[in-house]
């Protein structure tokens, strides 16, 4: 996201939960349900079995401000959040501009940051959410 602004991001990732499910259709995953809170985005069945995915829509990388990062959100108004808290199977990464889809089983974006030196940054969400997150060069990862 890229708004700095909840209402909006919310709106857009929506829109971008919406490309990864479609997707994922296209590959013969059936949508069992979309989920509102932090454990994870949507349910997708795929030969017989149920996965979860946390989808994160990018906004802000573009052709002209490509910084070549994702971001993975780890805290949000003081509280853990992103992959800090999701239960969700795959971590997900919709690149608009790009027209990319970036998967990761979340059991192994978590060890990859746990064991490398990944970059923080802090402040970066709205006004006052004190966002935290790691910036994950995606063309070293």
């Amino acid at each position: 996201m890229a708004n700095y602004n909840f209402k909006q991001d919310i709106q857009i990732g929506k829109k971008g939960e919406n490309v990864v499910a479609n997707y994922l259709e296209t590959l013969g995953a059936t949508l069992i349900s979309e989920n509102n809170d932090n454990k994870f985005d949507i349910i997708m069945e795929y030969k017989g079995k149920q996965i979860n995915y946390e989808i994160k829509t990018d906004i802000f990388c573009n052709p002209v401000n490509d910084t070549g990062n994702i971001f993975i959100e780890y805290e949000c108004r003081n509280k853990p959040s992103g992959i800090s808290v999701t239960k969700a199977d795959w971590f997900v990464t919709y690149f608009k501009y790009f027209d990319e889809i970036w998967f990761i089983k979340t059991a192994d974006l978590k060890n990859l940051i746990s064991e490398n030196e990944i970059p923080k940054t802090h402040n970066s969400g709205d006004s006052g959410s004190n966002t935290k997150g790691y910036l994950l060069n995606r063309y070293m990862y």
